[in-house]
């Protein structure tokens, strides 16, 4: 499990539904939870005000009231961090670091959310920069001001998508840490896209891609996906393997997590096709923007 989580928070209630998954893992584990907030600086240009100095004090005054509900929920080790830089998404990077947290769990958007897709601009900023992984939860708009964080979130369903490439495989650990041992299913997908899409443009009409090929691709999938299920259930774990043909992948995969109820995606940002290590891979953000469900987002580090 974690044994530290960073929880980026603005004031906003749709931030602080990250703050449901990490107090439970927090509670179920043990870990101390760092609660972390970026005060913006005064515009530039601006005369000097007089109650500049003050400024600061109500959102150190809200993340101690917030630790406070937090430890009242359950968790026993709580600290709080209040950030003054000109870089949100950097600063909370450097700050887990600092801290050496393994895991931040934060809202799909909070406050200056940018609505491209629900993906919100400081988010998406710092998941493809952050070197550990990222629990990203998408936010409800209009849901009740103060979360109950005395709820348990299990994830009992957990879903990893994999390509056949070890980057990818980089997400099995950090999800084996957040599922836990004892009952949790392990789902290792593979989706593959079929070389002849039905109407695709210079194919015959009623092309159908050869059964006997079709056969030969799903029994290498599920081969390579048995040798790392056989990994993880030595070490305690129920896994399953699943190789489905779907077009395009990321629909698969987001069809799959939503017929099968996954509690959580379980994704590494890019695999084959070597996309750089600072930009999603072009599946991984896809599922990201468009799962219902949590996701781990899991940068792999260079080899």
């Amino acid at each position: 499990m974690f044994e530290r989580i960073l929880v980026p928070l603005d004031g906003t209630p749709v931030a602080e539904q990250a703050l449901i998954p990490a107090t439970s893992i927090a509670r179920a584990s043990g870990a101390h939870l760092h609660l972390a907030t970026v005060l913006m600086p005064p515009l530039m240009g601006l005369p000097e005000l007089p109650y500049e100095a003050s400024l600061g004090t109500i959102e150190a005054d809200y993340l101690e009231a917030t630790a406070a509900r937090v430890q009242a929920a359950g968790v026993a080790s709580v600290s709080t961090k209040l950030l003054r830089v000109d870089n949100t998404a950097r600063a909370l990077e450097e700050h887990r670091a600092e801290v050496g947290a393994g895991l931040t769990v934060m809202a799909s958007h909070g406050r200056g959310a940018v609505e491209r897709a629900w993906l919100g601009s400081v988010a998406d900023r710092f998941v493809r920069t952050s070197e550990a992984p990222v629990l990203l939860v998408r936010a409800t708009p209009g849901a009740g001001a103060t979360p109950d964080l005395s709820a348990d979130v299990r994830f009992d369903r957990v879903l990893v998508p994999l390509d056949g490439s070890e980057f990818s495989e980089a997400a099995l650990e950090p999800a084996a840490a957040l599922g836990g041992a004892t009952d949790t299913r392990y789902v290792l997908l593979r989706i593959i896209e079929p070389p002849y899409a039905p109407g695709a443009a210079l194919l015959p009409a009623g092309f159908e891609f050869p059964e006997e090929q079709a056969e030969a691709l799903r029994r290498e999938a599920e081969a390579e996906l048995d040798a790392v299920a056989k990994r993880l259930g030595a070490l305690g774990h129920a896994v399953e393997a699943v190789a489905e043909f779907s077009a395009p992948i990321a629909l698969g995969i987001l069809r799959f997590a939503k017929n099968r109820k996954a509690d959580v995606i379980a994704i590494a940002t890019h695999g084959r096709g070597g996309i750089t290590r600072a930009v999603l891979g072009s599946v991984a953000d896809k599922v990201i923007r468009g799962a219902d469900s949590p996701v781990l987002i899991v940068r792999p580090r260079n080899k």
